[in-house]
């Protein structure tokens, strides 16, 4: 993945926690999931294989610690190469992408699935946004103490988001359960 086109990939938001202080690879997890899991797309999964392409492009470079009866640490810091790629991805122009949402998708073509298929679907997505929402709203107390005001910022955006989706849904499910009655009738 570049750090070109306008968008901040995984090798972006790694090099951006690192601006900050060294971090193992479990901190960096950790600092990715209570931040930018819910919002980013990306991945857990491609964390470590970003940070291995880091430091072969010597934007990272990674130390171990020897820690007596327990692992050893890993512990990255960003190179003066890093700073400067994640300072021009920061500044790169900003280019609009159009949010994804495989529920559209299918909403799209319900036509073609019974009444009760529909219902079953997104009474289902409405769940999940409903459980993604609670675990946010969780999270609130630990990131506010944690993070910067702009990370706050992004944060209540997150939150406003999930809040919207799920009147939104809610407002879908009403319609699908109105068609319902209306069919038993």
């Amino acid at each position: 993945m570049d750090t070109y086109g306008g968008h901040m990939d995984v090798q972006s938001v790694l090099l951006g926690f690192l601006m900050r202080q060294s971090m193992t690879g479990y901190d960096l997890k950790k600092a990715f999931s209570i931040s930018f899991s819910f919002f980013s797309g990306l991945s857990y999964g491609s964390i470590y294989p970003a940070l291995k392409k880091m430091e072969k492009l010597g934007l990272i470079s990674k130390r171990t610690e020897i820690q007596d009866g327990a692992p050893n640490r890993k512990i990255y810091s960003i190179t003066e190469a890093g700073r400067k790629a994640f300072l021009e991805s920061l500044r790169s122009p900003f280019v609009f992408e159009q949010p994804k949402s495989a529920f559209l998708m299918r909403l799209f073509f319900f036509a073609h699935l019974s009444s009760e298929e529909r219902k079953t679907i997104a009474v289902k997505y409405l769940n999940s946004i409903e459980q993604l929402h609670k675990q946010l709203e969780a999270a609130q107390p630990e990131i506010q103490e944690r993070a910067d005001r702009y990370q706050y910022m992004c944060f209540q955006f997150g939150l406003r988001v999930f809040q919207d989706l799920a009147r939104n849904l809610g407002e879908v499910v009403k319609a699908l359960e109105n068609d319902e009655s209306q069919n038993e009738e």
